[in-house]
């Protein structure tokens, strides 16, 4: 099982975050973080999905949970939200122990990774403080001036934004939605 969360307080009333028209939500804006998160530890796109959702007064969600599921009974659920106080973290639980980051998707200059053994003491594992979005931008500046492949492939690419239609499908119509 995965479990990621990207929240924070969006407290100014004309951003465009909220403009409908423009795309604007939590789920498009930091939402994707967690999916992309979920896609890449459980090696792809899901199965099934299963979203709800808060709309704001200009009609776009403020809040978002959902719960995706993929082969052999394993679950991802994620959360984001312009209505809640600053939070990130991205776990993944398993039968031998949990693996824990308490502040992924922005700098790690507080985050700490920590693993805990199934019947153990949880220990924390360091972790470089680098630029969080460097990697991006020297991804980008491969492919553009070196030819190189994009680090995240066009199918990928294409089963994230799959994932949040069908997420934010799913919030509208109330229903489970099968990908496969």
């Amino acid at each position: 099982m995965t479990r990621a969360a990207f929240n924070f307080m969006l407290t100014t009333p004309d951003n465009v975050r909220l403009v409908p028209e423009y795309g604007g939500g939590c789920l498009w804006d930091v939402g994707v973080y967690p999916v992309s998160f979920a896609q890449y530890i459980m090696g792809g796109p899901p199965e099934w999905v299963f979203g709800s959702q808060r709309l704001g007064e200009t009609g776009v969600d403020v809040f978002f949970a959902g719960q995706m599921g993929y082969g052999d009974g394993r679950i991802a659920q994620i959360s984001s939200s312009f209505s809640s106080p600053f939070y990130t973290m991205a776990e993944i639980l398993g039968t031998e122990g949990s693996l824990l980051v308490t502040r992924p998707f922005i700098n790690l200059d507080k985050g700490r990774v920590i693993y805990t053994p199934a019947g153990g003491q949880p220990e924390e594992i360091p972790i470089p403080d680098e630029y969080l979005y460097l990697g991006e931008v020297e991804d980008m500046h491969d492919a553009i001036l070196n030819g190189q492949p994009n680090y995240l492939t066009l199918a990928e690419s294409r089963n994230h934004v799959k994932t949040v239609l069908t997420l934010h499908e799913s919030a509208r119509t109330r229903q489970t939605i099968h990908l496969t």
